[in-house]
């Protein structure tokens, strides 16, 4: 009976290590490993928001990126064959959210798919007792069940530019964060429940203000308006490619996301407007 005891035990400890302790190891060590250079050059060239960030930031994005690398497996689709530049492209921009927090934030995400383009998705929607039938076209979308999917020429086309107003690859990873807790609702993991109503009110007020402004010149996209999950994404775009317009226009929501991501970067660099 001692001994098939012991043998549980041991069994338990095994499966505890092999589950958790190994993995963290693993990813520990992957961290320690200096990034290929290679991989910096690409980086200053392909991506805009890089060439801003703080040393201290670039090396925390660095290491954030190789266990983002480990972590997901990447697919390319509708014939697109993935190179590593490519992924890490895009694991530069999932890094960049987390630079602050943790890559335990995207423990859900397994894959990331990859498309060409545009891509076209069938949807049902419902009049009454009828059913419609018809096709939309996307560059992303963010799935609870830990899938990606992104659109390719419009994420690297995106990345390149200083002054670009939108970022598919910000979008799509801000909703990975927004669905950590299941719900896809505009509010992250926060520290308490303190927080978690400040977030509410300010992010509430803001949404509405949104929804009531049609077009104008607000540097949150108007699609923002649709949901408090599209409004987290497309806030989270503008915070880290305008934050000097997104703290003059809604200063309480800067302060929100700038607690929320532990950055600033209004801080960064001279490129980011600030008119």
């Amino acid at each position: 009976m001692l001994g098939y005891g012991l043998a549980l035990i041991a069994i338990v400890v095994f499966a505890f290590y092999w589950l958790f302790i190994r993995p963290r190891r693993r990813l520990e060590s992957l961290a320690r490993i200096p990034v290929p250079m290679d991989w910096i050059e690409q980086l200053r060239s392909e991506m805009a928001l890089y060439r801003r960030l703080p040393p201290i930031t670039r090396t925390r994005l660095h290491t954030h990126m190789r266990v983002l690398l480990e972590q997901v497996d990447f697919y390319g689709c509708a014939g697109l064959e993935l190179t590593e530049p490519m992924k890490v492209l895009i694991a530069a921009h999932g890094a960049l959210l987390i630079n602050q927090l943790s890559p335990d934030y995207y423990h859900k995400l397994q894959s990331i798919l990859v498309y060409p383009g545009a891509y076209r998705v069938n949807q049902t929607q419902q009049d009454g007792p009828v059913l419609h039938d018809h096709d939309q076209a996307r560059l992303g979308e963010s799935w609870q069940t830990g899938k990606l999917v992104l659109a390719w020429d419009t994420l690297v086309r995106e990345a390149a530019d200083d002054n670009s107003r939108s970022n598919v690859a910000l979008h799509e990873f801000a909703h990975q964060l927004d669905q950590v807790d299941g719900a896809s609702d505009g509010a992250p993991p926060l520290a308490s429940g303190e927080i978690a109503r400040h977030w509410q009110d300010v992010f509430s007020d803001a949404w509405q203000r949104r929804r009531q402004r049609h077009g104008g010149n607000s540097i949150i996209d108007e699609y923002g308006a649709t949901s408090p999950a599209e409004f987290f994404a497309v806030a989270t775009e503008a915070f880290f490619l305008h934050p000097g317009l997104l703290a003059k226009q809604e200063p309480d929501l800067y302060d929100c996301l700038a607690g929320f991501y532990r950055l600033d970067p209004g801080t960064w660099s001279d490129l980011v407007s600030t008119t």
